[in-house]
């Protein structure tokens, strides 16, 4: 009986410990103009469900511009207003540079 509750032991620490790997934070993106119709992105190995001005998706990846503009490019050219978790959101500047434009490093301001 003891060999039984070792093993069920052993697989209720093991779970406690492999469960944060498996979870997902929900990512949120928030378009600059609503979508038409609902919508499936996939964007570095992630599927992105949009409708209305809002995709939401469970990402491996980090916020970040790379990831941003990852989803911009699959998303024909799509403006994104904001990009990240509940957590962890992409500044004004990320945001721009998401989206493709250009900003002087020195002072913030719209470059060529």
């Amino acid at each position: 009986m003891s060999a039984i509750r070792s093993i069920i032991a052993a697989a209720v620490i093991s779970a406690a410990f492999a469960a944060p790997a498996f979870a997902r934070e929900v990512y949120t993106i928030r378009l600059a103009a609503p979508v038409a119709q609902q919508t499936r992105i996939i964007a570095l190995n992630t599927i992105w469900d949009c409708e209305g001005d809002t995709c939401l998706a469970r990402a491996d990846h980090g916020a970040n511009v790379r990831s941003c503009r990852q989803f911009v490019r699959q998303a024909d050219g799509l403006r994104i207003a904001s990009y990240g978790t509940a957590s962890q959101q992409l500044n004004a500047d990320e945001i721009a540079r998401c989206n493709g434009e250009t900003y002087q490093a020195s002072n913030g301001q719209a470059g060529q």
